[in-house]
């Protein structure tokens, strides 16, 4: 077995027999990967890491070759975003965020840029941002970077430009406009405001775009749009949102 380092972000973890664990990381260099954490439960000395939910960690593992379970050797722990778990809404926002990318990404995908985005998204939550503004910047990042965001720049039916009253169509994924919206029960109207938010935190960089102005009306679109538009299109429905509700 080949001995490989990584930088990762922790998913998930459940027990395994008496006093194993499992964990599903996101690695910087290697793109999500599961493994194996022998005896961590019977000696935690064995690992200067508790590997808490959405902890940052330095791993040395063993590349299994016929097993999607890597050996997991040693874990440093490098920041467990303290301020993050000691507020219930911010832990329920980074878990969302954990669950997303559980379901996202297939193991052993390498994927830099999105992995830089879950990273920024714990450092900018544990420096003491509104957690719900930074769970929409990542979103709409996030669905940027893997090349499906919602069409915003026209009529997603017929091509029109869109200059005056629109509505976001979930079952088309993108804005329509007036009359090809009108008597669809998909289509739901929308400021133009929430459209100019989410190209503005698309091409910005997060410090921009955690300077912008949110009010309600327009946090409570974002939130439609873009929950609505992740559970038609890409069948996602973290359960994770469901405590997300309850606290908003």
């Amino acid at each position: 077995m080949a001995i490989l380092k990584a930088e990762a972000i922790v998913l998930k973890t459940y027990d395994f027999r008496e006093t194993s664990l499992i964990a599903h990381l996101f690695t910087r260099e290697y793109g999500r990967l599961d493994g194996i954490l022998k005896g961590i439960r019977s000696d935690s000395r064995k690992f200067a890491s508790n590997l808490e939910p959405f902890s940052l960690n330095d791993i040395i593992f063993y590349q299994a070759r016929n097993s999607g379970l890597h050996l997991i050797s040693q874990c440093d722990l490098k920041d467990d975003f303290s301020v993050i778990r000691n507020n219930l809404k911010s832990i329920a926002h980074a878990s969302y965020i954990m669950d997303l990318i559980g379901r996202l990404m297939q193991p052993d995908d390498k994927n830099i840029d999105g992995y830089e985005l879950t990273l920024s998204a714990l450092k900018q939550m544990s420096s003491g941002y509104d957690a719900q503004k930074v769970l929409y910047i990542f979103l709409i990042k996030f669905l940027k970077s893997i090349g499906f965001r919602p069409r915003l720049d026209g009529c997603i039916a017929c091509d029109r430009d869109i200059s005056a009253a629109a509505f976001f169509n979930v079952r088309r994924g993108g804005l329509v406009c007036a009359r090809c919206g009108a008597g669809d029960s998909y289509s739901t109207d929308v400021l133009g405001g929430t459209i100019a938010s989410i190209l503005h935190i698309e091409e910005g960089n997060w410090e921009d775009a955690l300077r912008l102005g949110l009010s309600a009306k327009v946090r409570d679109e974002l939130k439609n749009i873009l929950h609505n538009f992740m559970e038609f299109h890409l069948q996602l429905r973290p359960k994770s949102g469901e405590l997300l509700e309850v606290l908003q």
